[in-house]
């Protein structure tokens, strides 16, 4: 029941954080950024990974709900093609991160709206092509191949890939932490006066990034490691899977897709400013509703004490 419990409690927090993020990207004009594109198109995958998995397990065995999955074929299909939809389009968006603050100043040229888009809309067709219309049709492979392809593409590949960026973006953010140091150190000897404002902003904006980015790689590369260990078992037939491990990479599953709207509101500095500023206007409209209230509830009692003199 505990599983459940958890279950539940994961799929909540994962549907209302993507959902929020959503509406928060798509009802705010300043956040139509070419970065927040990406981060959109992932949310919306990770809110379908939250929406699908746990519902659709618990709807399959609605009648054994402590058994293993009555159809696991099914099962499997929809909540990998959902998971795999989150995986490649953290892929994009880890590029576009990559690219921001790696080469900060090839962005804009490398970066277009075209190109952009043409990358997102691989990140939805290729697991379906890849893995989920194979899988549904039953496509005979030799042996292990589709299983060990799919895992190298999906699972594997893109871990190599973000430890390699996780490596990049450490050493260039500890340079270029270590070059401002040093030439706040020469201005402060020499008595002149710090850059502008907005050079200051722009270095707080590239650690934020980086922060942001590393945060959603971990988190990545954690909840993939026991599911590329099951498949590997299946594989090589090292061992026989056991059913309370396929519990747990789901769980993992859905805790990748929740974690990541936790990362934007605190680590995305657009995102996290854009939720600030909407918590003190909504504070500030509840100060002036009370107050209104309080001055109405004074009118009323000076009214009635006017009529009883």
């Amino acid at each position: 029941m505990w599983y459940w419990i958890l279950a539940w409690l994961l799929t909540i927090v994962t549907v209302v954080g993507n959902g929020f993020v959503i509406y928060l990207i798509v009802s705010t004009r300043s956040l139509h950024t070419m970065p927040n594109w990406s981060v959109l198109s992932l949310a919306v995958a990770d809110l379908s990974v939250g929406a699908t998995v746990f519902p659709l397990l618990f709807a399959l065995n609605i009648n054994n709900l402590e058994g293993p999955p009555i159809h696991e074929r099914v099962f499997f299909l929809v909540s990998r093609t959902f998971a795999y939809f989150s995986v490649t389009n953290l892929f994009v968006m880890i590029l576009d991160r990559y690219v921001a603050i790696v080469h900060p100043l090839k962005y804009l040229s490398v970066i277009r709206t075209r190109r952009t888009i043409v990358a997102l809309a691989i990140a939805w067709i290729a697991p379906i092509f890849v893995f989920s219309l194979p899988f549904a049709i039953e496509i005979e492979v030799k042996g292990q191949f589709l299983l060990l392809f799919r895992v190298l593409l999906f699972q594997i590949l893109p871990i190599i890939i973000f430890i390699f960026v996780t490596v990049r973006i450490f050493l260039i953010m500890r340079r270029i932490s270590k070059r401002r140091s040093q030439i706040f150190a020469q201005l402060a000897f020499n008595h002149v006066p710090k850059p502008p404002t907005a050079e200051l902003r722009s270095g707080r904006e590239n650690k934020a990034a980086a922060k942001m980015t590393l945060a959603i790689i971990f988190f990545f590369v954690v909840c993939y490691v026991v599911e590329n260990y099951k498949c590997f078992c299946i594989v090589f037939k090292m061992i026989e899977t056991d059913p309370a491990l396929d519990q747990l990479c789901n769980l993992l599953f859905v805790i990748n897709s929740a974690a990541n709207p936790i990362a934007y509101a605190f680590l995305k500095r657009d995102i996290k400013m854009t939720l600030l500023k909407m918590l003190t206007r909504r504070k500030r409209q509840t100060s002036s509703a009370q107050v209104g209230t309080e001055a109405s509830s004074s009118g009323q009692r000076n009214e009635i004490s006017s009529s009883t003199l």
